[in-house]
């Protein structure tokens, strides 16, 4: 049975912190995360000196979600320790969810449906985790979550392999030409 629940209630939903308030005084090199603008499993830092009077809350744990806010991007965060700016959102699945299935809930055409319901701005559109908190969103019972978030999980996995590959391939199609055209330098 599919239930319909506030964003609020699946979740913990924060702003991430002002990184530049916090780089003064007594910094040390902390990883902070980059904004993206593409959906990616795929998630880039930079180093940044920053204060260590940071709130933990802003340091990301494992299976935090991020939602770009200027761009409604999603990303899932697989490592612990990386300060989340104030241009994410950050979600914190609550228990009896299952995060991979709320992640890719996010990703999926029915957010971004809830989602141009609530942004603000003409040309860049903006969104506040006020209303973000309000979208209702479909929500199977416990035990179909983790069946699908397990299944796009490995479909995930899959994708990303298969990426991988494909980036080998091109490298290899490269090392061979730059062979070929060495060979025939040497003619």
């Amino acid at each position: 049975m599919i239930k319909k629940y506030k964003f609020d209630e699946i979740a913990d939903i924060f702003t991430g912190i002002r990184v530049k308030r916090y780089q003064k005084g007594i910094t040390v090199e902390q990883k902070v995360l980059k904004k993206t603008y593409e959906d990616s499993s795929k998630i880039e830092t930079d180093i940044e000196l920053v204060s260590e009077d940071i709130n933990p809350k802003f340091y990301s744990r494992k299976d935090d979600i991020v939602i770009l806010l200027a761009g409604s991007t999603v990303s899932k965060l697989e490592k612990e320790g990386i300060i989340i700016p104030m241009y994410y959102a950050v979600v914190r699945v609550r228990e009896g969810f299952d995060v991979d299935f709320i992640y890719h809930l996010l990703k999926s055409d029915i957010f971004p449906r809830e989602l141009h319901k609530i942004v603000e701005g003409t040309t860049l559109k903006i969104i506040k985790t006020t209303h973000l908190k309000k979208i209702h969103l479909p929500i199977p019972d416990y035990e179909t979550q983790v069946n699908y978030g397990r299944l796009f999980k490995l479909m995930d996995k899959r994708i990303n392999l298969n990426q991988e590959l494909i980036e080998l391939e091109r490298q290899n199609e490269k090392l061979i030409m730059k062979n070929l055209l060495e060979r025939l330098e040497e003619n």
